[in-house]
């Protein structure tokens, strides 16, 4: 008898972690294009959001001063749709079963940006409230 409950138990627990495993692959379906998007949103509202009398980075005040701050903000959207024109590449150069890895690695890098530079606008956001 204790036997049969144990069984159940596995079974039920099997059960469980199917269930967890179809709750993966629906976050692996995630696509580049949001993702994209996002982070080209967020790219234009930091440059639109950046206040040069706050800038401490001194490579970006020694590119301002060298090229301009218009210049600079067109550089970086450039930057930008670079790394779209790569993902686009990416997805018809790579073979079918080469693509999953490329998709994930595009995706990893795509997260840390798009978290990077909602960091960057939050704090440009805060300084311009607080100042």
């Amino acid at each position: 008898m204790m036997n049969s409950h144990s069984e159940q138990d596995y079974k039920y627990l099997r059960l469980h972690f199917l269930i967890l495993e179809k709750g993966e692959m629906e976050w692996k379906l995630l696509s580049l294009k949001p993702l994209f998007l996002f982070l080209l949103l967020l790219v234009v509202l930091d440059i639109l959001t950046t206040n040069p009398s706050y800038e401490s980075n001194p490579l970006t005040l020694y590119v301002w001063s060298q090229i301009g701050i218009f210049l600079s903000a067109w550089i970086k959207i450039g930057q930008v749709l670079f790394l779209g024109v790569l993902c686009v590449s990416a997805k018809k150069i790579a073979k079918p079963t080469e693509w999953p890895f490329a998709k994930k690695t595009l995706l990893g890098i795509l997260v840390v940006l798009v978290a990077f530079y909602i960091f960057v606008v939050t704090w440009n956001v805060c300084i311009h409230v607080f100042y």
